[in-house]
């Protein structure tokens, strides 16, 4: 096999001509992000002209003098079938093994983009459709060396745990768990099907979002978005929840670089939309609480209208002091239309991944996140995208673990569970290269 260097057109010309499913970290665009910060090749292996695999590979700093190579979601390849195919497989591999050397790399790290097993929205294994483990033994007989599946948030590799909603149907029965052709046809949940699966509460909430007063703006990468209201949301989440907000730099870099597929979504309590709604709402109450002070007048004795018009006094208390809190709203906020929650989306042929996202824990209550989450959701069904994927949590499913708090908000969304097959490693370097990986990823090693 023939193996050589692609320019980003080519790669970006081979994704679109492949027409397979890809993972966010192996768009063209991702890898444009990166371009100028940091290293970076993109390796084809051709048979006959055609190009069977493609792989970004990034390389990074180790030990002063040297480098590492790491590709953060493994090879696409030109066609389903190519993904299994272990003597193809084994020769791209090898000669992508000897460019990396050629570059000085000492380690090849690769992670997978295949999943290793099904699991149910609470995070438990499933005894079908798929197990990949048999995979996992295929990438080690190319000559990489298996790391533990782990567990829990690690900053030094990329998420192997995923929350995501199936926006196909059937998809992990088609697929099992391997990226598949973008033209094999399938049918699209509709948003009401999607809502069925989600939490009595999340729907409540979902619900509560369409009211008026709530608004949202959606703003596409390459119409070069503001990301101060963002950062200012992301910081009050990183507070909250005592995490890294990250570089604004590099979100605003992805933006750019995935242009009209890249969105900022902020949605909005909009404080006159909100008083005129209240004031309407007053009338409304004082009319029927009228009418009901009538009625029972006229049947003292009726209990039933009696308790109607006691929950009609009590919806119109509520609203009253919902009147009073936008008064001392008005009084703190600056602005009549105020942030309540952002995301960051990036889309690829197969999916909307959702990255970033931050809200102002203060005004929960206004449903900001599930108003963004409802208007991404519906764009994902309109472009035709198999997955909504909510990305990285933490493994981990019981109350007291680590990052159950993401888990659960997306699990209530209608998220299943999703697992990759994990990382893997090759020594390029024989006599410092072991060193080095043992350095970095020691009892991350499978025996």
């Amino acid at each position: 096999m023939n193996i050589r260097t692609l320019s980003l057109p080519e790669y970006a010309a081979f994704l679109d001509q492949s027409r397979m499913s890809c993972n966010f970290m192996q768009s063209w665009q991702f890898v444009a992000s990166h371009e100028g910060r940091e290293k970076n090749r993109i390796y084809a292996g051709e048979e006959d002209g055609r190009i069977l695999y493609a792989i970004p590979v990034f390389l990074r700093p180790a030990m002063k003098l040297f480098s590492y190579a790491d590709s953060p979601r493994e090879w696409v390849a030109a066609s389903p079938e190519l993904l299994q195919d272990e003597e193809k497989l084994s020769s791209f591999t090898d000669g992508v093994k000897k460019e990396l050397k050629n570059e000085g790399a000492l380690v090849w790290l690769l992670e997978s983009n295949v999943e290793y097993q099904p699991h149910d929205k609470n995070g438990a294994a499933l005894d079908s459709p798929f197990f990949n483990e048999p995979y996992r033994d295929l990438v080690a007989s190319l000559g990489f060396e298996k790391c533990r599946l782990w567990t829990g948030y690690d900053s030094s590799r990329q998420s192997r745990w995923v929350s995501w909603i199936d926006l196909q149907k059937n998809l992990p029965e088609i697929s099992k768990g391997f990226p598949i052709s973008l033209d094999a046809p399938f049918e699209l949940y509709s948003w009401d099907e999607l809502l069925k699966e989600m939490a009595g509460n999340t729907r409540r909430s979902f619900q509560k979002a369409d009211l008026p007063y709530l608004e949202y703006s959606l703003v596409r990468g390459d119409q070069h978005p503001d990301l101060s209201e963002f950062d200012a949301l992301l910081e009050m989440s990183a507070e909250k929840h005592s995490f890294s907000s990250g570089s604004s730099t590099s979100r605003q870099e992805l933006l750019d670089s995935f242009q009209e597929h890249g969105y900022l979504c902020t949605s909005y309590l909009n404080l006159d939309t909100y008083d005129t709604f209240l004031i309407e709402k007053e009338a409304e109450f004082t009319a029927k609480e009228a009418a009901a002070l009538e009625v029972c007048e006229k049947m003292p004795n009726s209990k039933k209208k009696r308790n109607q018009l006691l929950e009609i006094q009590e919806q119109k208390t509520h609203n009253e002091k919902e009147m009073k809190a936008l008064e001392e709203l008005r009084q703190k906020e600056k602005t009549n239309r105020i942030p309540l929650a952002s995301g960051i989306f990036f889309e690829t042929p197969s999916e909307m991944v959702y990255l970033y996202g931050g809200s102002r824990p203060d005004l929960a209550r206004y449903m900001g996140p599930y108003v963004n989450q409802k208007a991404m959701i519906h764009l994902a069904l309109e472009h035709g995208l198999r997955r909504y994927n909510f990305w990285g949590i933490s493994g981990l499913f019981e109350p007291e673990d680590e990052g159950y708090g993401v888990f659960y908000f997306k699990k209530n969304l209608g998220a299943t569970v999703g697992e990759y097959c994990g990382e893997f490693a090759m020594v390029l370097n024989p006599l410092l290269g072991k060193t080095y990986l043992r350095k970095i990823r020691g009892s991350q090693l499978e025996d």
